[in-house]
């Protein structure tokens, strides 16, 4: 189990969070490009209202939520591995398990984490 389980969910709870960086900068860059670029905007403008936006408990929510979801992902398709059979038909199943046992813990995480961050008042 430690060979097989730990090094995944290592590499995603690390990569994940990472990856949601990554992201919401992108996603930054793009939204300037688009507003420079197609609306003359001016770049120190979008960048300050982007500011005042987007917070740090914004920030905050969104690489936990991801560290969260790279935990689920992990354990969904090393649980999903480990039960797979020896044939092609047995992995195939098992990869279309492990997805859709992903997606349905991503959302009731998602749900959970929203119930919570409402209930604290973030």
């Amino acid at each position: 189990m430690e060979f097989l389980v730990l090094p995944r969910m290592l590499s995603l709870t690390l990569m994940m969070p990472l990856l949601c960086l990554y992201a919401n900068l992108m996603g930054i860059l793009g939204g300037a490009a688009v507003t420079v670029g197609v609306y003359g905007v001016n770049p120190m403008l979008y960048l300050n209202r982007t500011k005042e936006a987007v917070g740090l408990n914004d920030l905050g929510i969104g690489l936990f939520m991801s560290l969260v979801f790279g935990v689920l992902v992990a354990l969904a398709g090393c649980l999903r591995g480990m039960q797979c059979g020896r044939s092609a038909s047995a992995v195939g199943g098992a990869a279309t398990s492990a997805v859709v046992t992903g997606i349905v813990a991503i959302i009731v995480a998602t749900a959970i984490i929203t119930v919570m961050c409402d209930v604290i008042g973030i």
